[in-house]
């Protein structure tokens, strides 16, 4: 099993109307989404399996797997009533003020 095959099958459902190719398609992309998630289980375990920090590990294949990276969303400047805050100190007493 291979994406690129079903690449091929997909290309090949486009093309023809042939309902048993369908089929045989959806089974295949269901066997092959199975297959995955067995790989990636067989994979993270392993990798917690080897190291020394388990729970570092864990956490890395969480964000890894919900897509989620350093959050680079720095606010550098705040807006209080026209004026721009780029004080860290300031910006957080107003941020208080507010909550």
């Amino acid at each position: 099993m291979s994406c690129k095959h079903n690449r091929v099958l997909f290309t090949a459902c486009r093309t023809n109307n042939n309902p048993d190719l369908l089929k045989h398609y959806k089974r295949y992309c269901k066997i092959l989404s199975v297959v995955i998630k067995e790989a990636k289980k067989l994979n993270f375990a392993d990798k917690i399996k080897k190291v020394s920090d388990k729970n570092k590990t864990i956490w890395n294949i969480v964000h890894l797997e919900s897509n989620k990276t350093d959050n680079t969303d720095i606010i550098s400047t705040l807006n209080i009533n026209g004026i721009p805050i780029s004080d860290g100190q300031k910006m957080a007493n107003e941020f208080n003020k507010y909550f």
